[in-house]
């Protein structure tokens, strides 16, 4: 098969990782997405229906990946061929729903999620594709575990109505931790899990996080406040992974573990079992290719039969949450929209790159 994928590449961005697996399988992946130093791409001025037409051999199949930058090209609903999108952050707004609607197949990385995708979507091509590792990238290095506690993330403006900030800091006046306010590589990151004794994790809204697979598969043990219901059957709380109901249980969950080194290490090791045979790259790729192949995926995209009115309500809120300001300006004037009328078509937009 040739996949043409689009998607934000950068050179910490885990999601490179599908180009390599699906290679591995055999099968031919083009990136189509926006240039990146050192990276070349395409920019959204070049219609998608005549890049990929002028690929050699034809693609099968077009995949974009959430999250994307600033990239949603046009024409996604006209392809002669199947789409397909990966939508990962489905917890934070509700732009994706919109998004979703140009694609013939969708998948959710956020099972809880999937009821609601599926009710939003008038066809059944809707599927559970959970996040993942690569285990060449996080792996047990066998390093001296000298942290008590370890957490790399995000901790910006998404998180400062959360209980991530102030259970770091309680966590980093209590123990001995790695550096929770700094930007880590990928690299970098096996190195602090694997130099931990347990990884912290906490979500925005109880969402799986990358995390829980990064960390389990540098062997440390996992105490996590993600709910059952949106682990599904991806990790087995108690056996797997810790679980913590509060900051008081946290506490007691943590000083719990680091006094009792043979449960924590057999934990840790159910976890990292786990992970490496259920949770890679290579398990994800032979679930999306099932997915796309058994039986092959028909154009069933709402906006392919859709209205240009509709069409352009629905783009327009995808354009206005990825800030896609130009691209908007563009599809108004091709549209033919006055300038009173492309401007109070842009102005959320606008507005929303001006305060973010």
């Amino acid at each position: 098969m040739h996949i043409a994928l689009g998607y934000r590449w950068y050179p910490n961005n885990p999601f490179r990782h599908w180009e390599q697996v699906l290679q591995t399988l055999g099968h031919t992946v083009t990136y189509v997405g926006l240039p990146e130093t050192p990276r070349a791409g395409y920019d959204n001025t070049i219609p998608l229906v005549e890049l990929l037409a002028a690929l050699q051999p034809p693609p099968d199949l077009y995949w974009w990946i959430d999250p994307s930058g600033r990239y949603f090209p046009m024409g996604i609903e006209d392809l002669p061929i199947p789409t397909a999108c990966y939508l990962v952050d489905v917890h934070l707004g509700n732009w994706r729903q919109a998004a979703a609607q140009f694609f013939d197949a969708v998948f959710i990385a956020q099972r809880n999620h999937l009821d609601s995708y599926r009710r939003s979507l008038p066809h059944p091509q809707i599927f559970h594709l959970p996040l993942c590792v690569d285990p060449q990238t996080h792996d047990r290095l066998n390093l001296r575990r000298t942290y008590d506690v370890a957490f790399v993330g995000n901790i910006a403006r998404a998180h400062h109505k959360t209980p991530r900030a102030r259970q770091l800091g309680l966590l980093a006046d209590r123990y001995k931790t790695n550096d929770f306010f700094r930007v880590y590589l990928q690299a970098e990151q096996a190195q602090v899990y694997n130099q931990a004794k347990i990884v912290f994790n906490t979500s925005i809204a109880g969402e799986v996080t990358q995390r829980l697979y990064e960390a389990t598969a540098c062997g440390a043990l996992v105490i996590t406040d993600t709910r059952l219901e949106a682990l599904g059957d991806q990790f087995e709380l108690g056996r797997d992974l810790v679980p913590y109901q509060d900051e008081a249980d946290l506490i007691t969950k943590v000083d719990y573990y680091l006094n009792h080194a043979e449960e924590r290490e057999r934990i840790a090791e159910n976890g990292y079992q786990r992970t490496l045979t259920r949770h890679t790259y290579y398990h994800r790729a032979q679930a999306f290719l099932e997915a796309i192949a058994n039986p092959p995926i028909k154009r069933l995209a709402p906006m392919r039969s859709a209205s240009a009115v509709q069409r352009f309500a629905l783009r327009r809120k995808v354009y206005t949450h990825l800030h896609m300001l130009d691209a908007l300006f563009d599809l108004t004037h091709t549209l033919g929209y006055q300038p009173l009328r492309r401007l109070w078509a842009i102005a959320p937009c606008l507005i929303r790159r001006l305060l973010i």
